[in-house]
């Protein structure tokens, strides 16, 4: 990474930046090819297309100056209360995939999200949501894990599987109970996924 970003954590000899908003025109580029030598966009995505996602990005983890990960968010409406949050997602190349960097990595997306002041938005969002593409990521430990930042279980995807999120108003504090596997609330929307 080229520009001169903040930065909010280091972890394991990984560096955490704060590039929400503020990615460098020679780093949009570098973003877009972490992304495709990694297989993390959808497919047929066109450069340009890739590149307008860049403004997605909140967080990039590097190592010696090179992207290590990313996390990214896009706005929707949660199906379960129709309002507005941000949709959270992150990529992690393997071989850089250590234990409970992904909690950082979260942890420090809400953290800028929280303070973020959107300018082109009717209201700011409520929160962040998570929605697991990796069934790893559902494990009850995760979710322990999850919890100890404030993130807990606010809905169920129609498999069962949990989805987790945290308000910036702090008004979740606990989990949400699973329901009958037959009733589970859809929270799922990928319109935005990479």
């Amino acid at each position: 990474m080229h520009g001169n970003y903040h930065k909010v954590a280091e972890y394991n000899g990984y560096e955490l930046l704060d590039v929400y908003r503020k990615l460098e025109p020679t780093d949009l580029d570098e973003v877009v090819r972490f992304w495709r030598l990694n297989d993390a966009l959808p497919e047929g995505l066109s450069d340009e297309e890739a590149r307008q996602r860049t403004g997605q990005v909140a967080v990039a983890v590097v190592r010696e100056g090179e992207i290590a990960a990313l996390t990214s968010v896009y706005v929707a409406k949660a199906p379960r209360d129709g309002q507005p949050y941000y949709f959270y997602r992150k990529f992690v190349q393997p071989e850089h995939r250590i234990y409970l960097m992904w909690r950082e990595m979260l942890a420090q997306t809400y953290e800028i999200l929280k303070a973020w002041k959107p300018l082109h938005l009717p209201r700011k969002p409520l929160g962040v949501i998570v929605v697991p593409e990796n069934r790893k990521l559902t494990r009850k430990s995760v979710l322990r894990a999850g919890n100890k930042i404030g993130f807990f279980t606010v809905g169920y995807l129609p498999n069962g599987d949990p989805v987790y999120g945290r308000k910036f108003d702090e008004s979740v504090t606990s989990n949400l109970a699973a329901p009958q596997q037959n009733q589970a609330a859809a929270v799922s929307p990928r319109s935005g996924n990479q």
